[in-house]
């Protein structure tokens, strides 16, 4: 039996676990709708892409390639699609970093072939619904493959209810003026432009399956696809509204530090106006000269003083006059 995971409709039912040569003769009759899931790290399986089905070697040759760019392209007998999941990544100690996963799709008149390397939640969530009730299977194989491409975008949904948090949490924070809040606005903005940069190509790959006519596709299950096309569009556009909000929190940030320092600055210019009157009367009572007003009155102490109180005061005043304090 192949390790691959495969799921032929006959009848009402379900088949599942079918051998080598059974999803070979399921695809040459090309009667029912077929499903193999293929894991390419697995040398067995992945073989079966060519001595099986006979596909082109590029598109065999993309299913192997993790940084392949997200695309769809039309063979002789097929559509192929890349697609890219992605996930926060559990195995970082940074909260914002993402794990990306592509996953391939070859899309014929009577089957769907779906690759990736490793396990796939999208994957497992539709594989769960055949399992439940074989509707997507019922549906024909190019309604298999709108269920495959709507799970794994509708996958970003969380993880951008995640980023929404993060947002929310920083903008609380963001008055006070922390070192980290900064450091995590733009560790969050990377990891939006990486994500930008994995879900626009997908918008053009779902608005040529919503509307280019392909024999593969049936009008009535393209209309599925301009609902994938339009999850997409939300997804980028919730996109381009964090990044408004992260810059419009660093500027936030920017002026709150801002305003910070003025304060500071005001405060040490306060006290350096007050200082400077009294330093300036005991430095020009330090000169030595001889004879200077008042060195030999027996209160010249006193008037230095109140001198020095009056100076300082009626500078104090005149901040105050003038708004400046």
């Amino acid at each position: 039996m192949s390790a691959a995971v495969s799921c032929l409709l006959q009848g009402n039912s379900v088949r599942e676990g079918l051998s080598d040569a059974e999803i070979a003769r399921a695809h040459a009759s090309g009667t029912a709708p077929l499903w193999v899931d293929i894991d390419s790290r697995i040398d067995e399986q992945w073989r079966m892409l060519s001595e099986v089905f006979h596909f082109h070697p590029l598109p065999i040759e993309d299913t192997r390639s993790p940084h392949g760019r997200v695309k769809i392209e039309e063979y002789p007998g097929f559509l192929f699609m890349v697609v890219r999941e992605t996930d926060f990544d559990a195995a970082t100690p940074d909260p914002y970093d993402l794990a990306f996963q592509n996953v391939c799709l070859f899309l014929g008149r009577s089957y769907v072939v779906t690759v990736h390397a490793g396990e796939s939640p999208a994957i497992a969530t539709v594989l769960d619904r055949v399992r439940a009730g074989a509707d997507p299977l019922r549906g024909g194989a190019d309604h298999l493959a709108y269920q495959v491409l709507d799970s794994v975008v509708d996958h970003y949904f969380p993880l951008l209810d995640q980023i929404d948090a993060f947002v929310d949490d920083l903008e609380e924070h963001i008055l006070g003026g922390e070192r980290v809040v900064l450091d995590s606005v733009f560790h969050l903005r990377r990891t939006l432009a990486q994500l930008r940069r994995h879900v626009a190509p997908a918008r053009e790959v779902m608005a040529t399956l919503a509307n280019r006519p392909s024999p593969y596709l049936r009008p009535e299950t393209q209309v599925y696809f301009r609902d994938v096309y339009d999850h997409v569009v939300r997804e980028l556009e919730a996109v381009e509204t964090y990044r408004d909000l992260l810059s419009g929190a660093m500027e936030t940030y920017f002026s709150v530090i801002s305003n910070r320092m003025n304060e500071v600055i005001k405060v040490i210019s306060i006290i350096g106006t007050v200082i400077l009157p009294p330093t300036l009367i005991a430095s020009i009572y330090g000169m030595n000269f001889r004879v200077m007003p008042l060195t030999q009155h027996s209160l010249g102490f006193w008037y230095a003083l109140l001198m020095m109180t009056a100076v300082s005061v009626g500078f104090v005043w005149y901040l105050m006059w003038k708004r400046w304090m």
